[in-house]
Order: structure tokens, then sequence, then C-alpha cells
């Protein structure tokens, strides 16, 4: 919403993730035992040009537990919160801890690009989101989208297009198609390379039932199974029907041995914020276009790889559910 809405005010939120956790805590008179800060976003007027700023890294690596004492039950989330942050008195200097961008594109574009699986182009026109706001920087049904959407409660039979899909992917995924609507371009992500996205299709014209690893460099589906799935997907979902009804349901996952090499213990923050950056951007496209989508956060982790066929390095983080809202009568 910030990035989206700071499009619509002429500012440019710069989402930094790297910060001394206790010293933003104690300025903000927080709690501690109820809550901490998890990011930090600046917002720079881009109507003034010494607020144009550069973009550059800003997450930093925490240090890596190992050995954990018996934590309570209830009392694990509070106490990953505290072992992930950044101490005083440490390298505070952001590096660029993500590999080189060719590198990231070459991984993005060769990932299960076997021979022999159907590959499915989701190139395509930009969202048309309509007129600018009065001052003419960005479009007024991004605002009216963001103060009216909701989450699905229910989804109906109808399937999905294999157009609506792609409209969908390409605002969450090619955010530079959107710039010349007065979007931006670049959106702050803390580092998604580390994040991977993967569609069970269940209901969508045009494209076979089956799971897909979606390139998002190479603007492809790539099918890796070959089988419906809605069963499972209501097991999967902890028994949701939300993950049955829907057409095509989006996992967003990371490898959180890779993730955590590069950046600590604190890489679980980041992956799941840019998980769910990624989930808002379909959660804007599919409401403005009319169809229906939801989160789950609640699903059984180590099955969802098996089922689907994702790789077992991989952990699933946050799940978009996709079709058409069942209305009421």
């Amino acid at each position: 919403n910030i990035e989206l809405a700071g499009a619509l005010s002429d500012y440019r939120p710069h989402l930094i993730g790297g910060f001394a956790d206790e010293n933003v805590n104690e300025l903000l008179y927080l709690d501690l035992e109820q809550e901490g800060a998890i990011a930090v976003i600046p917002l720079a007027d881009q109507l003034k040009v010494e607020q144009n700023l550069p973009i550059a890294p800003t997450v930093l690596p925490s240090p890596t537990e190992v050995n954990y004492p018996d934590i309570p039950d209830g009392e694990l989330l509070g106490y990953l919160h505290r072992a992930t942050e950044i101490k005083q008195g440490g390298d505070w200097k952001a590096k660029d801890n993500t590999v080189k961008s060719t590198e990231i594109d070459q991984q993005l574009e060769d990932k299960y690009n076997f021979p022999f699986c159907d590959k499915v182009s989701t190139a395509t026109n930009p969202i048309d989101w309509g007129e600018l706001t009065k001052s003419g920087n960005a479009p007024k049904a991004c605002l009216d989208t963001i103060l009216k959407r909701r989450s699905t409660r229910a989804y109906s039979a109808a399937n999905l297009t294999l157009e609506e899909l792609k409209a969908l992917l390409d605002f969450t995924y090619q955010p530079q198609h959107y710039i010349e609507q007065g979007l931006d371009g670049t959106p702050d992500y803390f580092d998604l390379s580390l994040i991977e996205t993967f569609i069970a299709v269940s209901g969508v014209n045009d494209l076979e039932e089956g799971c897909y690893y979606y390139a998002p460099k190479a603007q492809e589906l790539r099918q890796i199974r070959f089988k419906n799935f809605r069963k499972e997907l209501h097991f999967l979902c902890l028994g949701q029907d939300l993950g049955r009804d829907a057409r095509a349901v989006v996992f967003h996952t990371a490898d959180l041995q890779k993730a955590v090499a590069r950046l600590g213990d604190r890489a679980y923050r980041y992956l799941h914020m840019d998980a769910g950056h990624l989930g808002q951007r379909l959660n804007l496209a599919a409401i403005y276009l009319g169809l229906g989508v939801s989160g789950i956060g609640g699903f059984f982790d180590d099955q969802v790889n098996e089922v689907l066929g994702i790789p077992v390095d991989e952990a699933v983080v946050y799940i978009t559910t996709l079709g058409r809202p069942r209305t009421r009568l």
C-alpha cells in the first residue's frame, strides 16, 4: 500500500531492513514483550531534487543461531524476533549481499527449463489502470482499489482465463511495464532473488491443469506436474474451501539454506515481507479486474513440497488463492 500510495502523492518509499532494533524500538516507545519494528520506510519527496535518491541495498545480515534453548509453546515468534535483532556496535554498513544481476537473470531463466516440459508465455499488455489523478502523477483507480479491496471469502465454480492470469502476473512481477502509468518501475524489495513462484492450476481456460514454475525474467510458465490438485490443495490449506475452490493457487517459496547463508537468521523477516509484497500486488490487480483473491498463511509445510513437486530445499512462505468470487443469493 505504501509503495502504490507513494506514487499517488509524489513520494518514493525506501524499504530499509537493516537497522539497530533496540534503538528503533526505544525511539518508538515499544513494549518489547508485545511488539517490535520489522522495517523502516523513509518517504522521499520526489518533487525535491535532493530527495531523488539512488536505489541501494538496505538489508543487513544478523547472526545465525545453531543452538536453540527449549522454547515454551506460544513464545517462538517472540524469541525468533529477538534472535534476529542487529545489535549495536556491529558493522552497520549495508553491503550488497545479493549475487550479480546477470547471475540472477541466468538462474531464473534456466530453472526448470527442461526441453520436455510445456512452456507457456505470459507476455501480455499491461493492465490499463485508467485515468490519472488530478495532479497527473498516478492512476486514480489504484487508490480506489486500495480502499475497497477485501479478501474473498468464497469462490464460484467459474474458471479464470489465461489472459487474466497473465495480467495478474504482469502487474506483480513486471513493474517496469507500468512506468508510463505513473507507478514505480523498480519498487523496493529486500532480496527478490531469494523468492521463487509456483502456481497450481485447477481451472484456467486454455491452460492445462497442473503445477507450474513461473520464470519472471523469461516471462513464462513451465509445467512441472501434470494433474488436477484440487483435492490435495483442500488438504494442504488445512481444509479451507478457498484452497479447494480457487482456480489457481500461487505459492511463494524460498531456499532457506541459501537465504540464511546470505543474510543470517534475519532472512526469515526479509523473505516473509518480500512474499507479502508480491501477494499485495497480486491482490490489488485481482480486485481491480473484478476477480477473487485471498492470502493463506496456514498450510501443511512439508506436504506442499511433496504433493506439488516443489524441491525439498524450497520452503513455502506464503500462498495466494485466485478465482471468481461467489455471489451471494
